[in-house]
């Protein structure tokens, strides 16, 4: 939550993020499948199998913890920030996933993109809350067969695609042609910011927000 809230003090508009189920099927805002990166090898269980509770208790270094995805839509709400929600589909199961995440979103009316690598969500999604908007993300050295799929998605599945620096490196004119919102991550560096952006790049996903920030402001 404090690495939103920096964000939002830096002056981005929207945060990026990921979601998984918890024993008892809740939604946590949380990126690894396991607990062990964060925790410095300490805790090595799967998100998966540890309840809510005991995550909202697990203090991963300066005092922070592992939000709800309802704790941070709350946050959203109120600060009026955008919210990018990335499902992983590593999870028990994805239709319970998708199920659990859209009743959060209506409960708190945030403004929310959903995303994932997985078009399966993205489907389950769209036949869920056929209004809700949507984005497939993909990345370099995927497979061939990744990369046909990539090339079908059209709206009304998604309205955005968000490819990684690399692809977008090797051209974005191809994209755009689609009439999706093309979005790119994860820029780290300002000049890459500005000159994607200059050539139709509309969404920047950063680790740095106060740099990119600053640097397209300046730009104008």
């Amino acid at each position: 939550m404090a690495a939103f809230e920096k964000a939002r003090a830096c002056g981005a508009r929207a945060i990026e993020l990921d979601v998984r189920t918890c024993a008892g099927g809740e939604v946590v805002v949380f990126h690894d499948a396991t607990l062990e990166r964060l925790t410095a090898s300490r805790d090595r269980r799967r998100v998966a199998d540890v309840p809510r509770t005991e995550l909202e208790r697990l203090d991963l270094g300066d005092g922070a913890t592992v939000p709800t995805l309802a704790d941070v839509l709350a946050w959203a709400h109120a600060r009026d920030m955008a919210v990018n929600v990335e499902l992983k589909h590593d999870v028990p199961s994805r239709s319970h996933l998708v199920g659990r995440a859209l009743d959060v979103w209506r409960a708190h009316s945030a403004d929310v993109l959903w995303s994932s690598f997985d078009p399966v969500l993205l489907a389950m999604t769209t036949l869920r809350y056929p209004s809700s908007r949507r984005a497939l993300l993909t990345q370099s050295g995927r497979p061939d067969w990744a990369e046909a799929l990539e090339g079908l998605v059209r709206p009304p599945l998604v309205s955005a695609l968000h490819v990684d620096v690399q692809q977008a490196r090797a051209g974005v004119l191809g994209y755009l042609k689609r009439g999706l919102r093309l979005g790119v991550w994860t820029i780290n560096d300002a000049r890459d910011a500005i000159d994607l952006v200059g050539r139709g790049v509309q969404t920047v996903i950063t680790d740095a927000p106060d740099q990119v920030v600053a640097a397209l402001s300046a730009r104008g």
